[in-house]
């Protein structure tokens, strides 16, 4: 079944970014680096709306940035309060399992980005494992985080622990559902 066209108004065709990404990524996360890199924007938009499906279905209202901005979403808390939220997403391994994130601003095209992100630039930190469909909440600030394989069953069981972990670190235990937070704040990395 498809979508039946408007009279007199024939669908464009499809940009050829477009094409070559679908044929590119295919086969995701069995996919080269180069292509993961060729289609980095793409695969971010992505990971941006896996961290938003979370956070709806965690009962949280975010809402995206501008592009120029240095953050990716804005999350809006119970009290009105906003924190800025930056998505940033692995595609690949390093040798020993685990997922390496390096801070940096992304570029127009590519992996290499910018330059790092400042303390400044945003309040959380959203590490995503695109392949794995899981999402890290952090407030930590370290220009490189690291997501161990061992971690990603949990993030999959609780995907709220580290949300809450992230909102405690900031000073924000009244917007954890049922206003408590009796956890040790060296673990919520």
């Amino acid at each position: 079944m498809h979508q039946p066209y408007l009279p007199g108004m024939p669908m464009p065709p499809r940009p050829t970014e477009i094409r070559d990404a679908r044929e590119a990524l295919a086969a995701y996360p069995d996919t080269p680096v180069a292509d993961l890199c060729r289609h980095a924007k793409i695969l971010g938009r992505a990971a941006e709306q896996l961290v938003e499906s979370l956070l709806t279905r965690l009962g949280e209202r975010s809402y995206p940035a501008e592009e120029h901005e240095r953050h990716d979403r804005l999350l809006i808390l119970p009290d009105g309060a906003s924190l800025r939220l930056q998505v940033k997403t692995r595609h690949t391994q390093a040798a020993n399992g685990d997922f390496i994130f390096t801070l940096r601003q992304r570029s127009e095209r590519g992996c290499t980005g910018r330059g790092p992100y400042r303390p400044e630039d945003f309040d959380i930190l959203a590490a995503v494992i695109l392949s794995e469909n899981v999402v890290r909440f952090s407030a930590d600030w370290h220009l490189r985080q690291v997501i161990h394989v061992s971690e990603i069953a949990e993030l999959r069981r609780n995907p709220r622990a580290s949300l809450d972990a992230a909102l405690a670190r900031l000073g924000h235990t009244d917007a954890i559902p049922g206003g408590v937070w009796d956890h040790d704040l060296d673990l919520a990395a």
